[in-house]
């Protein structure tokens, strides 16, 4: 039997699987999306140097042990999946199987699979994201971290921030938005946290989506670092990417627009790119982002340029603008730059 993607494998091996994107942060991937990715009709919605960075999470149906391949695919100038890379992986995957899709896979079998060029290791943050979303989406309980988690948020002065685990932290901003008593209390809670703590929930929270009011909550602390003589850029670059798992809303876009009239840092600029490129299909801060990037970041301008072009939401809105007469002398100039690079 001839099977090209994943999805074919996945089912003919009488397989429930669940996909999600570790690229730039958490997202779930609908499985029909997924199909119509494989069959090239669409573009990956959410490359990151040119590939897709995969998380497949897969179990028989008849029951048993959840496996996890974390997946690397190689995308082309369009976006579209390189399906000789899939089919390698596949090939390899179905030596390991002894050509029996249905055999379990044995601990052995997964790391030599782990060896080809189109698998991955996450960071540790991602991983705990990925961890704790993936308990809530199969209902299964949280990590053995996660009540340490709680009571600390409960009680901190009677607890040893020392002694949490990220994956517990983890837990618990994967349940913000499911869970309007424990989102009511981080809220209370977060700006007397001590900062490792702090920075660490925050971090955890962008690979979520959370509920409005502690998504302005976390705008809204951004306004404390702008009226210090020196605002902290890194921290205002946490505050905006823990809101990174909402859709795009008034306060963040108002807030964004603001910061970028202030000469705004490279964290920023680099924070809008890799998080919130949501926010740039809005073509007046496109143009204005690019237009910064080219005036004050001009060492930045091709990597990031290259990334975003990439996205499939934003490529038609750059495009389309790229010999718009009206653009400023920097982004033109910058633009020149970047084709006369490619064609040399």
């Amino acid at each position: 039997m001839q099977i090209d993607t994943l999805s074919e494998f996945l089912t003919q091996a009488g397989t429930d699987f669940r996909l999600f994107d570790l690229g730039r942060r958490l997202q779930p991937l609908e499985q029909d999306d997924f199909v119509a990715i494989e069959a090239g009709q669409r573009p990956y919605p959410w490359p990151l140097q040119r590939h897709a960075w995969l998380a497949v999470c897969y179990w028989q149906q008849s029951g048993g042990q959840p496996y996890v391949w974390f997946l690397k695919i190689p995308l082309d100038e369009r976006g579209l999946f390189n399906n000789a890379a899939v089919k390698h992986f596949l090939s390899a995957l179905v030596e390991q199987l002894g050509g029996d899709i249905h055999a379990p896979l044995t601990d052995e079998q997964q790391h030599q699979l782990a060896e080809t060029p189109f698998t991955f290791q996450p960071a540790q943050d991602k991983l705990a994201a990925f961890h704790a979303r993936l308990s809530l989406t199969l209902g299964h309980a949280p990590s053995a971290y996660y009540r340490g988690a709680l009571d600390y948020l409960n009680d901190p002065d009677a607890h040893d921030w020392q002694q949490l685990g990220l994956q517990g932290l983890a837990d618990v901003a994967a349940r913000l938005h499911t869970d309007a008593a424990l989102a009511k209390r981080v809220q209370q809670r977060l700006w007397q946290l001590p900062a490792p703590v702090q920075q660490a929930l925050l971090a955890q929270c962008e690979h979520h989506p959370l509920p409005a009011p502690l998504a302005s909550v976390m705008i809204e602390a951004i306004n404390g670092e702008l009226e210090r003589a020196e605002p902290d850029q890194e921290r205002i670059g946490l505050l905006l990417r823990a809101t990174a798992g909402c859709a795009p809303f008034r306060e963040r876009s108002t807030k964004l627009a603001t910061l970028l009239t202030l000469n705004p840092s490279q964290t920023l600029l680099l924070t809008l790119a890799a998080r919130l490129w949501q926010e740039l299909t809005d073509e007046a801060l496109l143009l204005q982002y690019l237009t910064l990037l080219a005036e004050h970041h001009g060492e930045l301008f091709n990597g990031l340029f290259a990334e975003l072009v990439s996205v499939p939401a934003l490529r038609p809105l750059i495009l389309a603008n790229l010999h718009n007469p009206e653009l400023p002398a920097a982004l033109k100039q910058a633009l020149g730059g970047l084709f006369a690079t490619a064609r040399g």
